[in-house]
């Protein structure tokens, strides 16, 4: 027969916790080692009325697969009072502890039939090959957590040293063009520039006639001059 323990008793809600560690419920305690957690569950509270049992175990069974439970008659418990002769108290075994965690979870405290459940785990009942599975379900949920925490880090430091490469690399023009675009732009460039030196070529041409022809007139006028002044003379 299971015997009560202490920490089978409900404790008061803390209220002396910091603000920002409080959820949206109060609790008594937030964190659970793995030697306090157990796949099987003491269900405290229940009203003692004929087939209650069979209408409370759908709301354990929402939350993953059972394996076993009992009803526990001659279970007192050490906060007992005069109104214990109307609960009863009944143990479920879950198949994984996952599920367990997450049912005392949701569960504790729940409203059934005017009666608050006290939902608690039971570790004194689990035998060797319960707790191997429990500590070797534990071990690799750390070794998953620690792998994502390194890949994840992994992850950060290559995508630094990705985006300094990509800052410190400059990319030319030439490059983000295509070959067939590169190819008419610089057949186009070559064509401007030589019509352009052409133009400029027949400017400069022009100008030096201009010049030429302008040089030129003056020392005819002068030459002229100087005929008439001998012929004066």
């Amino acid at each position: 027969m299971l015997q009560s323990h202490d920490h089978h008793i409900k404790d008061d809600v803390c209220l002396n916790r910091p603000p920002y560690r409080n959820g949206k419920k109060l609790r008594a305690v937030k964190v659970y080692t793995i030697a306090q957690e157990s796949k099987y569950l003491l269900v405290q509270n229940i009203p003692s009325i004929a087939g209650v049992t069979e209408q409370l175990l759908p709301y354990f069974n929402q939350y993953g697969q059972t394996e076993q439970y009992w009803k526990l008659d001659g279970y007192e418990r050490k906060d007992s009072g005069e109104d214990e002769q109307f609960f009863d108290t009944i143990l479920i075994k879950y198949v994984q502890i996952a599920n367990a965690r997450k049912a005392k979870c949701r569960l504790d405290d729940m409203n059934f039939m005017g009666s608050s459940l006290h939902v608690c785990y039971a570790p004194e009942c689990e035998n060797v090959d319960d707790l191997r599975e429990k500590l070797n379900e534990r071990r690799t949920v750390v070794q998953y957590k620690s792998h994502m925490n390194h890949f994840v880090k992994d992850k950060k430091q290559s995508m630094n040293k990705f985006r300094q490469k990509q800052s410190t690399i400059k990319y030319n023009h030439s490059t983000l063009i295509p070959k067939d675009d590169i190819q008419s732009s610089s057949t186009n460039e070559l064509s401007s520039s030589q019509s352009l030196q052409r133009t400029t070529n027949e400017i400069r041409s022009k100008m030096r006639e201009i010049v030429q022809k302008s040089n030129l007139i003056p020392l005819t006028l002068q030459q002229e001059i100087k005929k008439k002044k001998r012929l004066q003379i």
